[in-house]
């Protein structure tokens, strides 16, 4: 599909912006064509939605790093941050999510344990925050 361009009005099926903190190569930060496929192909609808997915991760990253909020909370926070991801594409950042989550809920996880995940998550929103700018441009 290189080349191609998706008619006005309409989002490109071509995912774009790879990522390379992770061990997928050539995983899109955000997989256009999935978040295409969510959308009806509507590229106003998948703007909207990446621009709330934005704001819900800087949000949400506050939330979690609030190490003296309940561990419960924050697994919440990271659930819900994964639920987002999934919906728009954002595989990174959902798997990140879902192993900050993980940790949360281990009675016994250290705080380094945690601290690690939260990092790894942070990065992961670093890259897609990053690819959402680079799309309204």
């Amino acid at each position: 599909m290189s080349g191609t361009r998706a008619p006005p009005g309409e989002i490109s099926a071509r995912p774009a912006f790879s990522a390379s903190n992770d061990g997928s190569p050539g995983e899109p930060t955000i997989d256009l064509v999935h978040l295409a496929r969510q959308t009806g192909h509507d590229r106003a609808l998948g703007q909207e939605l990446l621009d709330l997915f934005d704001r819900q991760m800087a949000s949400l990253i506050a939330q979690l790093s609030a190490a003296d909020a309940p561990r419960r909370r924050r697994a919440e926070a990271a659930h819900k941050l994964r639920g987002s991801a999934l919906a728009v594409g954002a595989g990174q950042v959902a798997r990140a999510a879902q192993a900050l989550e993980a940790s949360l809920e281990r009675p016994n996880a250290e705080a380094q344990e945690i601290d690690k995940a939260l990092a790894a998550l942070a990065g992961a929103i670093g890259e897609a925050g990053a690819a959402i700018a680079r799309l309204r441009r």
